[in-house]
Protein backbone atom coordinates (compact mmCIF):
# COMPACT_ATOMS: atom_id res chain seq x y z
CA UNK A 1 0.00 0.00 0.00
CA UNK A 2 2.94 2.42 0.91
CA UNK A 3 4.07 1.54 -2.52
CA UNK A 4 0.49 2.97 -4.50
CA UNK A 5 0.83 6.10 -2.47
CA UNK A 6 4.62 6.72 -3.01
CA UNK A 7 3.67 6.00 -6.76
CA UNK A 8 0.35 8.07 -6.77
CA UNK A 9 2.20 11.00 -4.79
CA UNK A 10 4.86 11.18 -7.81
CA UNK A 11 1.77 11.32 -10.05
CA UNK A 12 0.24 14.14 -8.81
CA UNK A 13 3.62 16.36 -9.31
CA UNK A 14 3.52 15.37 -13.04
CA UNK A 15 2.14 18.07 -15.70
CA UNK A 16 -0.64 17.48 -17.38
CA UNK A 17 1.71 16.56 -20.51
CA UNK A 18 3.16 13.91 -18.95
CA UNK A 19 0.12 12.69 -17.25
CA UNK A 20 -1.48 12.34 -20.50
CA UNK A 21 1.25 10.85 -22.30
CA UNK A 22 1.01 8.24 -18.81
CA UNK A 23 -2.44 7.94 -19.43
CA UNK A 24 -2.19 7.04 -23.43
CA UNK A 25 0.49 4.53 -22.70
CA UNK A 26 -1.81 2.64 -19.65
CA UNK A 27 -4.76 2.86 -21.73
CA UNK A 28 -3.47 0.69 -24.47
CA UNK A 29 -3.89 -2.25 -22.00
CA UNK A 30 -0.33 -1.98 -20.90
CA UNK A 31 -1.20 -1.39 -17.63
CA UNK A 32 -4.92 -0.98 -16.40
CA UNK A 33 -4.03 -0.24 -12.72
CA UNK A 34 -2.03 2.32 -13.45
CA UNK A 35 -4.11 3.85 -15.69
CA UNK A 36 -6.86 4.27 -13.26
CA UNK A 37 -3.80 5.53 -10.92
CA UNK A 38 -3.01 8.34 -13.43
CA UNK A 39 -6.77 9.40 -14.07
CA UNK A 40 -6.82 9.33 -10.47
CA UNK A 41 -4.10 11.82 -9.93
CA UNK A 42 -5.74 14.72 -12.66
CA UNK A 43 -7.10 17.68 -11.06
CA UNK A 44 -10.43 17.57 -11.31
CA UNK A 45 -11.84 21.45 -12.01
CA UNK A 46 -15.09 23.50 -12.52
CA UNK A 47 -15.60 25.30 -15.10
CA UNK A 48 -17.81 27.97 -16.26
CA UNK A 49 -18.75 28.53 -20.19
CA UNK A 50 -21.61 30.10 -22.22
CA UNK A 51 -25.14 28.36 -22.92
CA UNK A 52 -24.18 25.67 -25.65
CA UNK A 53 -27.27 26.83 -27.47
CA UNK A 54 -25.95 30.47 -27.58
CA UNK A 55 -22.02 29.10 -28.65
CA UNK A 56 -23.11 27.35 -31.27
CA UNK A 57 -25.61 29.96 -32.77
CA UNK A 58 -22.88 32.15 -32.58
CA UNK A 59 -20.54 29.90 -34.41
CA UNK A 60 -23.14 29.36 -36.71
CA UNK A 61 -23.31 32.91 -37.72
CA UNK A 62 -19.93 33.89 -37.67
CA UNK A 63 -19.57 30.55 -40.56
CA UNK A 64 -22.04 32.51 -42.11
CA UNK A 65 -20.52 35.86 -42.61
CA UNK A 66 -17.28 34.69 -43.39
CA UNK A 67 -18.12 32.58 -46.38
CA UNK A 68 -20.79 35.22 -47.23
CA UNK A 69 -17.73 37.55 -47.35
CA UNK A 70 -15.71 34.63 -48.78
CA UNK A 71 -18.03 34.09 -51.76
CA UNK A 72 -18.54 38.25 -52.13
CA UNK A 73 -14.78 39.13 -52.40
CA UNK A 74 -14.51 35.84 -54.68
CA UNK A 75 -17.26 37.41 -57.07
CA UNK A 76 -16.07 40.63 -56.90
CA UNK A 77 -12.48 39.56 -57.99
CA UNK A 78 -14.32 37.35 -60.57
CA UNK A 79 -16.10 40.77 -61.88
CA UNK A 80 -12.61 43.21 -62.24
CA UNK A 81 -10.94 40.08 -63.67
CA UNK A 82 -13.74 40.03 -66.53
CA UNK A 83 -13.91 43.56 -66.89
CA UNK A 84 -10.26 43.91 -66.99
CA UNK A 85 -9.71 41.30 -69.61
CA UNK A 86 -12.57 42.68 -71.79
CA UNK A 87 -10.99 46.01 -71.58
CA UNK A 88 -7.43 44.83 -72.79
CA UNK A 89 -9.13 42.87 -74.97
CA UNK A 90 -10.41 45.66 -76.84
CA UNK A 91 -7.51 47.64 -76.35
CA UNK A 92 -5.68 45.18 -78.10
CA UNK A 93 -7.94 45.29 -81.08
CA UNK A 94 -8.81 41.62 -80.80
CA UNK A 95 -12.02 39.90 -82.39
CA UNK A 96 -16.02 41.31 -80.84
CA UNK A 97 -16.99 37.59 -79.99
CA UNK A 98 -14.29 37.20 -77.75
CA UNK A 99 -14.68 40.68 -75.77
CA UNK A 100 -18.55 39.88 -76.57
CA UNK A 101 -17.63 36.84 -73.97
CA UNK A 102 -15.43 38.56 -71.29
CA UNK A 103 -18.21 41.36 -70.90
CA UNK A 104 -20.87 38.53 -70.60
CA UNK A 105 -18.90 36.66 -67.96
CA UNK A 106 -18.74 40.49 -66.67
CA UNK A 107 -22.24 41.15 -66.23
CA UNK A 108 -22.83 37.65 -65.52
CA UNK A 109 -20.33 37.97 -61.75
CA UNK A 110 -22.14 40.89 -61.55
CA UNK A 111 -25.34 39.52 -61.49
CA UNK A 112 -24.24 36.51 -59.32
CA UNK A 113 -22.99 39.19 -56.53
CA UNK A 114 -26.78 40.68 -56.66
CA UNK A 115 -27.78 36.92 -56.01
CA UNK A 116 -25.53 37.12 -52.92
CA UNK A 117 -26.64 40.08 -51.71
CA UNK A 118 -30.73 38.78 -51.68
CA UNK A 119 -29.70 35.60 -50.63
CA UNK A 120 -28.11 37.72 -47.48
CA UNK A 121 -31.12 39.57 -46.94
CA UNK A 122 -33.48 36.58 -47.01
CA UNK A 123 -31.48 34.97 -44.80
CA UNK A 124 -30.79 37.52 -42.16
CA UNK A 125 -34.76 38.38 -42.35
CA UNK A 126 -35.15 34.65 -40.70
CA UNK A 127 -32.79 34.55 -38.65
CA UNK A 128 -33.14 37.84 -37.18
CA UNK A 129 -29.77 38.88 -37.85
CA UNK A 130 -28.81 42.64 -39.63
CA UNK A 131 -27.32 41.84 -42.78
CA UNK A 132 -25.49 44.94 -42.46
CA UNK A 133 -23.64 43.53 -39.71
CA UNK A 134 -22.30 40.64 -42.16
CA UNK A 135 -21.48 42.97 -44.57
CA UNK A 136 -19.60 44.76 -41.96
CA UNK A 137 -17.40 41.65 -40.86
CA UNK A 138 -16.82 41.28 -44.34
CA UNK A 139 -15.72 44.67 -45.07
CA UNK A 140 -18.12 45.29 -47.64
CA UNK A 141 -20.80 47.15 -49.55
CA UNK A 142 -23.97 46.19 -51.15
CA UNK A 143 -23.49 45.58 -54.63
CA UNK A 144 -24.60 47.75 -57.22
CA UNK A 145 -24.03 46.89 -60.50
CA UNK A 146 -22.94 49.24 -63.51
CA UNK A 147 -25.79 49.00 -65.59
CA UNK A 148 -29.14 49.57 -63.91
CA UNK A 149 -31.45 46.70 -64.80
CA UNK A 150 -29.31 43.54 -63.29
CA UNK A 151 -31.43 41.11 -61.88
CA UNK A 152 -30.16 38.58 -59.07
CA UNK A 153 -29.11 35.08 -60.85
CA UNK A 154 -32.13 32.99 -59.94
CA UNK A 155 -29.89 29.68 -59.67
CA UNK A 156 -27.25 31.35 -57.47
CA UNK A 157 -29.38 32.88 -55.20
CA UNK A 158 -31.18 29.44 -54.50
CA UNK A 159 -27.86 28.02 -54.21
CA UNK A 160 -26.04 30.47 -51.76
CA UNK A 161 -29.70 30.50 -49.33
CA UNK A 162 -29.46 26.84 -48.93
CA UNK A 163 -25.88 26.56 -48.52
CA UNK A 164 -26.26 29.58 -45.72
CA UNK A 165 -28.97 27.80 -44.06
CA UNK A 166 -26.90 24.49 -43.96
CA UNK A 167 -24.75 27.07 -42.02
CA UNK A 168 -26.95 28.09 -39.41
CA UNK A 169 -28.66 25.05 -38.96
CA UNK A 170 -27.95 23.89 -35.02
Amino acid sequence: MKQQDRIAKAYRGLTADQLAALAFHYMTGANDLEFKRVADAVPLKDYRCPDVSYQARLDGFTRFAAYWAIEHWRLRTRKAEMLGAALAAIRRGEDFEKTDDLLYAHEQAESCLLALDAALDVICQGKGIDPADVRKIAGAEPFKPRREGMTPDGEMQAAMQKAFAQLLAV
